[in-house]
């Protein structure tokens, strides 16, 4: 209407806003001739009032009076109606009905309502002895509205506690559109859903699906079958499926991502797919976690220049294996690689060892010896934990970089040498500086390319991947036949922390095939590797407590004690329901349940 989608509703209804379905009389006594039924596009409203029935169009945006008096834009002849009985709020393709507070109230499907209610087509609803029936467009029935990236996160917690409470499955799935998402494709892949399922859109052109009760086995084909009714070549899909590619929201989203990232348009890719064999020597690493692929994209580059490289990052997180592919990936291959622990030489001997020495450079120096600068010399030498040289090793180190000459112990001639410099720690050699136990002039020299490896509890992502490839590695060198990973095992494996990183899970994964009888790695079996730490004191043989050993003992250790004791106390208070008991600690269930097994409780 010209006027605004309200105009017209402020007089009683006309003729170009009501249609007449009843058997009308025309002014000459005739019956009027019915004609094809009109086009109704909009939502409107089947009224039936005494012996007759009209439809009554309704706008897409507004509000519409409904009662007995002179304002009302659908005015009602019953006697029993309210002057201002009800009212419908039209807004964003939905409709709502309010009660205005009437004398005999408003019922829908024969409930009376106290509050707004969202109106579906279909709905009957009965005001005194007055009938409606509100329909809606079909982009109404269909149309789901896309939640935004907090809300649907939300719904993925809720969706892991009850996979992890009932042991079931459900996929996460990334739709990505190059060209952007436009409202009209998002809803031709809504349209092909189904009820239970969630979307949610993360910008960027993106839409994100759950789809519960979809395990890995069903996801490609349900995924293959969106692209193909979307019709538009250039969405492309990647997907994670609970628990086998992760057991918590951040994995789960961003192994869909890189899956997405990794397809071709048009095609769907998993988790799976997303993963990479790289080889360093005779090593291979299972890379996934998209920092890691940057992170190891990154060294293919470093590989081909000759800057010296420092590789942070804690115990066991791989900084060796970088070392390796900085030197295997580089012109240097075939030349030697030198890896040298700096924590495992005495403080006299450190110089010795690196520089080499002279016959009779000091006490038992019965011959010339050559050293490891030497020994590296055309290739890499890696100095692991660097930070535990003394400084004033350090200050020789710094004029072997500045010149790459080097003087042995107990010998005034330099040598020339062509060397690599890797170092590594986990240390934090800034702090180090600031402390004066590390020269800045070396760090700055060393530090001119840093790789930061991270913990392998921020790549959950490669938890599962790493779990079966170390245990798949381990079981080979037994001999015995594959195993394979439970759900319940990957729940325990990703709620570990993992102090001692990649060295500890794999370590882990060679007693697991060498100690466990089954084909397959239970929750049980890890219960002792991966369960509490053990009391504070230990009985004697005489029947008396021994005392803890003094002195600070590993935060981990202290937390996981408290953890255990608190859940506890939780499980006693809420009369052993899990649920209550979670709820008291405020932990998510998920979490609870999971380290219910973990705990033996």
């Amino acid at each position: 209407m010209d006027g605004g989608p309200m105009e017209g509703f402020g007089q009683p209804m006309s003729k170009a806003s009501e249609v007449g379905v009843s058997t009308a009389v025309n002014d000459v006594g005739q019956p009027a001739r019915r004609g094809p039924p009109p086009e109704l596009e909009g939502p409107y409203l089947l009224v039936f009032e005494n012996d007759s029935s009209r439809i009554v169009r309704l706008p897409g945006t507004g509000e519409v009076l409904v009662g007995r008096g002179e304002t009302a834009h659908l005015r009602l002849q019953d006697g029993a109606v309210s002057r201002s009985h009800a009212r419908f709020v039209l807004k964003e393709d939905e409709a709502h009905l309010i009660d205005l507070g009437s004398q005999n109230g408003t019922a829908v499907n024969g409930e009376r309502i106290q509050s707004p209610r969202l109106m579906l087509s279909g709905d009957i609803i009965t005001l005194c002895g007055v009938t409606l029936v509100f329909h809606g467009p079909s982009r109404l029935r269909t149309r789901r509205p896309l939640l935004a990236l907090g809300a649907f996160r939300q719904r993925i917690e809720e969706e892991l506690e009850r996979a992890a409470r009932y042991e079931r499955t459900f996929s996460l799935v990334s739709l990505v559109c190059q060209q952007g998402l436009e409202d009209e494709a998002a809803d031709v892949l809504v349209g092909q859903l189904r009820l239970m399922d969630v979307v949610g859109r993360a910008g960027g052109g993106q839409l994100l699906l759950l789809l519960p009760e979809v395990g890995a086995d069903g996801a490609g084909a349900v995924v293959a079958r969106l692209l193909k009714e979307s019709g538009r070549a250039q969405w492309k899909a990647g997907f994670a499926c609970y628990p086998s590619d992760g057991c918590d929201v951040d994995t789960l989203m961003s192994g869909a991502r890189a899956a997405a990232g990794a397809a071709t348009e048009g095609q769907a890719a998993a988790v799976a797919q997303t993963f990479k064999l790289l080889r360093v020597g005779e090593a291979s690493v299972v890379v996934a976690d998209p920092a890691m692929l940057r992170l190891y994209a990154l060294i293919a580059r470093l590989a081909k220049a000759e800057l010296p490289v420092l590789v942070l990052g804690e115990t066991g997180t791989g900084k060796e294996l970088a070392a390796s592919a900085l030197h295997h990936w580089s012109s240097r291959a075939g030349a030697p690689l030198v890896a040298v622990n700096c924590a495992a030489f005495q403080e006299n001997l450190v110089e010795s060892e690196l520089f080499g020495h002279e016959k009779g450079a000091f006490s038992g120096a019965v011959s010339r010896k050559t050293g490891l600068l030497e020994a590296a010399d055309g290739g890499t030498l890696f100095l692991d934990e660097v930070g535990e040289l003394s400084l004033a090793v350090q200050a020789k180190l710094l004029r072997v970089l500045d010149t790459q000459r080097f003087t042995r112990v107990g010998d005034t001639k330099e040598r020339a040498i062509n060397i690599r410099l890797v170092g590594a720690t986990n240390r934090d050699l800034e702090q180090e500086v600031k402390a004066g136990r590390f020269r800045q002039d070396l760090y700055f020299r060393l530090s001119a390319a840093k790789l930061c490896l991270p913990p392998l509890r921020d790549r959950k992502l490669e938890l599962p991947l790493l779990s079966q490839s170390f245990l798949d590695e381990a079981c080979r060198k037994v001999g015995r036949p594959r195993m394979t990973i439970t759900a319940g095992a990957l729940e325990l494996l990703s709620a570990h922390l993992w102090p001692g990183n990649v060295r500890e899970l794999r370590n882990l994964m060679n007693f697991v095939a060498a100690g466990t009888a089954g084909e397959v790695l239970a929750p049980e079996d890890l219960w002792d590797s991966l369960g509490p730490a053990a009391p504070e004191g230990t009985k004697d043989e005489e029947g008396g407590a021994k005392e803890a050993a003094k002195g600070f003992r590993p935060i981990e250790e202290e937390i996981r004690n408290l953890e255990r004791s608190r859940m506890q106390e939780a499980l006693v208070a809420s009369g052993g329901n899990k649920t209550r008991a979670a709820e008291l600690i405020r932990m998510p269930l998920r979490t609870f349940l999971a380290k219910l097994k973990r705990y033996s409780l």
